[in-house]
């Protein structure tokens, strides 16, 4: 048996440890899945909404100090953890409620010669055992994202944590099996990528939701090809931000901030690129250097840092890298030092990024750099912005709604956000990418539909004329 402690992204604190699950003993856990699959999914949905209810129930005393060992484990400032803890609690009751009122359609065969006297109707059946990989940086929202909606829906699940904040995950795991759901319909392993793969790509798994990388989805995919599986991909994101020469400043200043910071800047759908009319560049550069200096660095768990430790010194040290290169390009670093210091990255503005930077396309940063790109026209701007390969969500900012709405047609993203951040995530709304930012949505709602199938039921000659 092999332990991996857990400790906070600077590495002074032990939080807790768990057992990593060595890649051959995968195929166990998901064969105990697979057994388990027939009992569940037979169980009516009213039984397994309850269960997410019961574990809510369960949770919902422990959400001030989950809270604080998220923001420890994950660098997370501690409102945004305490946040995502408690959004986590309303997504499980959410799934429930949505589970309860999943259903078919009756189909219209009265209209068609030849099934006039036919009755057919569809039902919602699960896909079987999904196999949930979670990122590290919404690991508590994505966990019941995408298990409570498989679940509720009547599938079985394996479960990757991450490695670098599993802990509440773990627990939020735990009291669902507390509150009644089998521990082999909600398994879990732990570690690294080998174990991913092992878990993809264990016989008996019927469909993979994954947040993370498009390396990772594209690995996924192809090691996966040939069965065929069902892939729901969230996967990277260089959102575009289209700032048009008529934008209230202090309107676009305050958004672009507030969309840029979460998660200390380690969110696919940060404004990663923003690209602003010449015209309205300095000013707008002038607005973001009192911005970032404005920041608090500082511990996750103190009350006003708004920026935490990135997930591990790797990651800063990348994140550093990537300015460089960009300022290498032509931008200048214009607020921040672009230096890491250990896990800590202080937020950063590039100013007169050039839309031939790496970073104007393609260069992901997963941290909180802000990337300014001056451009000429909307035409320009439209270029620049559908020039990515990735295609998560992007925004727009302009007086004129009427001009904004066809921007926003043209944009080549999985939704848009007029005169606020991209990084727009309400339950409520599908979610995703289009081009390599993934394939599926996520919400209350749709997660259950591409968690489910449905399945057309046909009597023939059944309201026929005797």
């Amino acid at each position: 048996m092999s332990i991996v402690d857990v400790k906070n992204p600077e590495g002074t604190e032990l939080l807790g440890e768990v057992e990593l699950t060595d890649p051959g003993e995968v195929a166990g856990i998901v064969e105990r899945a697979v057994a388990a699959r027939r009992d569940w999914s037979e169980r009516p949905v009213a039984e397994r909404a309850a269960l997410l209810d019961q574990a809510a129930d369960l949770l919902e005393p422990e959400q001030e100090s989950l809270g604080r060992l998220l923001a420890l484990e994950s660098g997370k400032p501690i409102g945004q953890a305490e946040f995502e803890v408690g959004g986590g609690i309303h997504f499980l009751r959410g799934n429930a409620i949505e589970g309860r009122r999943l259903t078919g359609r009756m189909l219209p065969t009265e209209g068609n010669f030849g099934t006039e006297w036919d009755l057919a109707y569809t039902r919602r059946e699960p896909l079987g055992v999904v196999a949930a990989i979670l990122p590290f940086n919404f690991p508590v929202e994505l966990f019941i994202e995408k298990c409570a909606a498989a679940l509720v829906g009547g599938n079985t699940v394996v479960v990757k944590p991450p490695l670098e904040d599993p802990l509440v995950v773990d627990r939020f795991r735990a009291a669902l099996i507390e509150a009644g759901v089998p521990a082999e319909v909600i398994g879990a392993v732990h570690g690294d990528a080998d174990v991913g793969a092992a878990l993809a790509e264990a016989p008996g798994i019927d469909a993979i939701s994954l947040t993370g990388s498009t390396a990772a989805g594209i690995a996924v995919a192809r090691a996966t090809a040939h069965t065929l599986r069902f892939l729901h991909l969230e996967l990277g994101g260089n959102n575009a931000c289209l700032v048009l020469d008529d934008a209230d400043i202090d309107l676009v200043a305050a958004e672009i901030l507030r969309g840029r910071v979460l998660m200390n800047g380690q969110a696919c759908s940060a404004s990663k690129r923003v690209i602003v009319h010449r015209s309205l560049h300095d000013e707008l550069a002038s607005r973001m250097i009192e911005a970032v200096d404005a920041q608090k660095v500082g511990a996750a768990v103190e009350a006003d840092t708004t920026i935490g430790p990135l997930i591990h010194e790797g990651a800063a040290t990348k994140v550093a890298a990537q300015v460089a290169n960009a300022r290498a390009q032509g931008a200048e670093v214009a607020a921040g030092t672009g230096e890491s210091e250990g896990a800590y990255f202080a937020p950063t503005l590039l100013a007169g990024v050039p839309h031939t930077a790496d970073v104007a396309i393609d260069d992901e940063i997963f941290g909180p750099v802000f990337n300014l790109i001056p451009v000429d026209s909307e035409a320009q701007a439209l270029e620049v912005a559908n020039s990515s390969s990735f295609g998560l969500m992007s925004s727009i900012f302009s007086a004129d709604p009427q001009r904004a709405l066809i921007v926003a047609e043209r944009l080549e993203s999985g939704g848009v956000v007029i005169n606020g951040t991209d990084n727009y995530r309400p339950p409520v709304i599908p979610f995703g990418g289009v081009k390599l930012s993934g394939r599926g949505r996520e919400g209350l709602g749709y997660t259950l539909e591409e968690m489910t199938r449905e399945k057309p039921i046909v009597f023939r000659r059944f309201r026929e004329r005797s």
